[in-house]
């Protein structure tokens, strides 16, 4: 039999070797949860990307018809209206909401005192807060009442440049000299997203603007059942035979799928989370290693007490347990420093990111239950894999090896 003191007592008196083993261990699992942590805080950054829209949201692009057909002759600009809306949505049961998308070019957009030159003014209608699930700071989206109103939503932005804060509601900002009451203000976005530089409008006000019936994108959202893929496909050959367009022509329409990008973009970083585990394991290794080479050492230099040990009549098992212990014990011991230290420095970055002005739905560095669980599991598994050969040789000493050893 053997007690805990003993076995503190056998890492003591080797101390040297486990401090060295267990420094090891700690680097390795530190980097593996800096990389698995790096990784996961990326896949979240992506995400937040597409977290303004509805997963099933497709947004659609006119081009230049790049093949001649009934109604276009090859470089031809194409372009949609009103009709197009209005007959997508009386003949496609599969979408839910759908907008048009009216890109304004206008120089700057004004306050009674300040004015912007870097905006995005999009003229678009009620629907288009259903697809595109904007957060609001204050005030509210567009309603159906609105359309025939002279009435705008800021992003973040751009309220903060043109009223020093984002309580304008009710205010006016100047679109070419008329004035459109502020009715909304969105949150602050993610350092992936610019919204916060968008000034809606009601699309008929844009239309005016620009003194134009077309425009050039229309973003729809599907209903939940829908394959997004195979809507996509349909979608096109409709539009293609509504203008008179050869469906074979790949450049007269352009789509982003937002469910088919984001599925792509996690079979990256899937891909990445694999490549950062496969590193950082490797580091673990390298430490599960060196407690190897260690505890063969110290089995060695034990082999007299190990065997005066079985001559008192401890039993193979209970030295192999001892030394597995031991081997267990270091690791662990090692690998929650080496899990501490990690924590502590994904929170010094994220705390760095927050100070300097990063923005706090988005770290870098992330950590959760699942990570933290497979590197506790890999640390009990590296100590016991480390210490079985050594436990095995040293439940195999005989009392004859140790007089041998202790004569010598």
């Amino acid at each position: 039999m053997f007690y805990t003191p003993e076995i503190l007592s056998a890492i003591y008196k080797n101390k040297d070797k486990s401090v060295i083993a267990g420094i090891t261990v700690a680097w390795g699992i530190m980097l593996l949860i800096i990389l698995v942590g790096t990784g996961q805080g990326l896949q979240n950054g992506i995400k937040k990307l597409f977290s303004d829209y509805t997963i099933k949201t497709i947004e659609v692009f006119s081009g230049e018809a790049s093949i001649s057909d009934i109604n276009v002759t090859k470089g031809d600009l194409i372009s949609f209206t009103m009709l197009d809306i209005k007959s997508c949505a009386v003949n496609f049961n599969e979408i839910q909401n759908i907008s048009p998308v009216v890109n304004v070019n206008v120089s700057k957009i004004s306050s009674e005192r300040k004015s912007v030159n870097h905006f995005s003014l999009k003229g678009v209608n009620e629907s288009y807060f259903n697809i595109k699930t904007l957060k609001f700071n204050t005030g509210r989206a567009f309603n159906n009442r609105d359309m025939n109103r002279k009435v705008a939503v800021l992003g973040f932005e751009i309220a903060k440049k043109l009223f020093n804060n984002v309580n304008c509601v009710g205010r006016l900002v100047f679109i070419k000299n008329i004035g459109y009451k502020i009715i909304g203000v969105t949150q602050k976005d993610n350092m992936f997203n610019n919204s916060g530089y968008d000034v809606y409008i009601p699309y008929e006000n844009a239309l005016n603007i620009n003194s134009k019936t077309q425009f050039n994108e229309i973003i729809v959202s599907l209903k939940n059942d829908v394959n997004t893929e195979d809507f996509q496909k349909t979608m096109k050959v409709y539009l293609s035979n509504n203008k008179g367009i050869n469906p074979k022509d790949k450049t007269a329409f352009f789509f982003n799928n937002i469910e088919n990008t984001l599925k792509s973009f996690n079979t990256l970083f899937n891909a990445i989370n694999l490549f950062l585990w496969f590193i950082g394991i490797s580091f673990l290794i390298s430490g599960m290693l060196s407690i190897f080479n260690i505890m063969t050492v110290v089995v060695k230099d034990r082999t007299g007490e190990f065997g005066i040990r079985k001559a008192l009549g401890a039993t193979p098992n209970s030295i192999q347990s001892m030394v597995l212990i031991e081997s267990l014990l270091i690791t662990l011991v090692s690998g929650i420093i080496g899990l501490t230290i990690g924590f502590i420095i994904i929170y010094v970055v994220n705390m760095y990111m927050k100070i300097t002005g990063g923005n706090d739905q988005f770290l870098i560095l992330d950590i959760n239950i699942y990570i933290i669980l497979s590197a506790i599991l890999l640390l009990v598994l590296s100590g016991c894999i480390a210490g079985i050969i050594p436990a095995r040789k040293a439940s195999k000493v005989l009392p004859v090896e140790a007089l041998r050893e202790l004569n010598n």
